[in-house]
């Protein structure tokens, strides 16, 4: 499965929406090329990408503290 489809099957979960809090007609908009003004959406966007470029654990958890700052 593509890093875009990837992230499309979470952004129509809404059980994960529910759980983090990101309400439904947000995530409509949303793209996995695009920035989102939702920073937990942006960080879904950097685990994908991480795991897709094969990064370390310990890289895609220093990026997400970047992303969270």
């Amino acid at each position: 499965m593509k890093a875009e489809e990837v992230f499309r099957n979470l952004m129509e979960s809404d059980e994960l929406l529910t759980h983090l809090g990101i309400p439904k007609e947000e995530v409509a908009t949303e793209t996995y090329i695009g920035e989102s003004e939702n920073p937990t959406i942006e960080i879904i966007k950097d685990v994908i990408r991480g795991v897709e470029d094969k990064k370390g654990e310990a890289r895609v958890y220093q990026n997400i503290l970047k992303l969270k700052d």
